[in-house]
């Protein structure tokens, strides 16, 4: 079954981690959405894909990795079904 989440955390050089790690782990996991940095620092995702994907994306941000630390996670499943076409946008 699909799930959609709105992930929101704070992370050092937001637009970096978004373009690299993010996106990254998106791709891995075969989640579509988009992601966006509200504000230095600060970062916002909507994420869809099959419900284990979904959660296995989720820890994956959870751990992190050697330079990236996700601080203050966030998250809110979505009632509704967003359509990213098959693809993680990032949206500047």
């Amino acid at each position: 079954m699909k799930k959609c989440i709105k992930l929101m955390f704070e992370v050092e050089n937001s637009q970096k981690v978004l373009e690299t790690f993010i996106a990254k782990q998106a791709e891995k996991f075969q989640v579509e959405g988009i992601g966006q940095q509200m504000k230095e620092g600060f970062l916002q995702v909507y994420a869809c894909a099959q419900e284990d994907q979904i959660e296995e994306f989720i820890d994956s941000l959870y751990l992190g990795s050697k330079i990236v630390q996700l601080k203050n996670i966030e998250i809110e499943t979505c009632s509704t079904e967003r359509s990213s076409r098959g693809v993680f946008r990032i949206v500047e």
